[in-house]
């Protein structure tokens, strides 16, 4: 028996991590292992994206990894370089025209997307991987998800997909997790206009998914965003899909991430710059995780009023 679909696509997010290891208690359904596809930048050829593409039992999950984690000493086996053009990627967040959106989405996630859709050196790309899942006999229906970097991945791929004329008639679902915002309002208008039904969770006191900035965006999202990048004007990024939040109480009962004590990156970069972290306090850092025990853990089915079957093992 297995959890809900939405704890399962939050399962599939997080195993892009380390996609060879499935947690035990943590299990997507996969009916095999899924496919692992991974591209890497055309002059450095480091792996900066990364999706799974597999069947379940309700369909084809394709999940899409999010930026590498930039802490030194950390169990990941890519390198520092890897780390820091992946966070160049995601700051390319100039507006650009794109033959495969309406609108304008973010240049650094739709080169991304691009890379991992199409086939490249004799390996199928995702476009490529869901037609081989749904020859093999998977149902007829599309999960899309992904955590950060991934769930804006997930919302440009989902597009693609309910766009594909061939897959017409299959229902398209995305579920995404502090996705950074892929598109503008023009994006986000025909992305609701579409057949797609999306899902979006955050966290209040996350700051990822108020990024790129836009309309929308809070001041105190602002003011960070105004001390790490000085100058940076707001553009006109907008979400996609249904809003869930936390509930009243629920911020009383995160946990603290472990990997948060590591020694980051990040914060040794903007050290040097003189830039302090007080910005960043560890509420605004821990509430971007997708560990057990992490604020989106704990919203994702079994913080929600209306779905039960997260509970599962507690009830048992």
């Amino acid at each position: 028996m297995h959890d809900c679909m939405k704890r399962r696509l939050l399962y599939a997010a997080s195993q892009t991590y380390q996609p060879r290891m499935e947690v035990e208690q943590r299990r997507v359904g996969w009916i095999e292992p899924p496919m692992v596809i991974g591209r890497q930048t055309p002059v450095t050829h480091r792996e900066i994206d990364l999706a799974l593409v597999g069947r379940v039992k309700e369909g084809v999950v394709v999940a899409f990894r999010g930026s590498l984690p930039p802490y030194i000493g950390s169990s990941s086996a890519e390198d520092g370089w890897a780390v820091v053009l992946d966070w160049l990627n995601d700051g390319l967040s100039v507006c650009v025209q794109d033959p495969a959106y309406p609108g304008g989405v973010h240049l650094g996630f739709a080169d991304s997307i691009r890379r991992l859709w199409e086939d490249a050196d004799g390996a199928p790309g995702v476009g490529s991987a869901i037609r081989m899942q749904l020859e093999r006999g998977a149902r007829e229906h599309l999960f899309l998800t992904g955590h950060s970097k991934g769930g804006a991945l997930a919302n440009l791929a989902a597009y693609r997909a309910a766009t594909t004329g061939a897959w017409g008639a299959i229902p398209v679902s995305a579920l995404t997790i502090a996705a950074a915002r892929a598109g503008n309002g023009s994006f986000a208008r025909a992305y609701a206009a579409t057949r797609i039904a999306c899902l979006r969770y955050e966290m209040p006191s996350d700051l990822v998914p108020h990024l790129p900035p836009g309309p929308e965006t809070p001041a105190w999202v602002n003011g960070i965003v105004g001390a790490l990048v000085p100058g940076l004007a707001a553009q006109d990024y907008h979400p996609v899909g249904m809003k869930v939040t936390e509930r009243p109480g629920m911020a009383a009962k995160h946990k603290r991430w472990a990997g948060s004590r590591r020694k980051s990156m990040l914060a040794g970069l903007l050290g040097r710059r003189g830039i302090g972290l007080g910005v960043l306090a560890p509420g605004v850092v821990t509430a971007h995780a997708i560990c057990p025990d992490s604020g989106y853990d704990q919203l994702i089915c079994t913080g929600e009023g209306d779905c039960h079957h997260g509970k599962r093992r507690a009830a048992g």
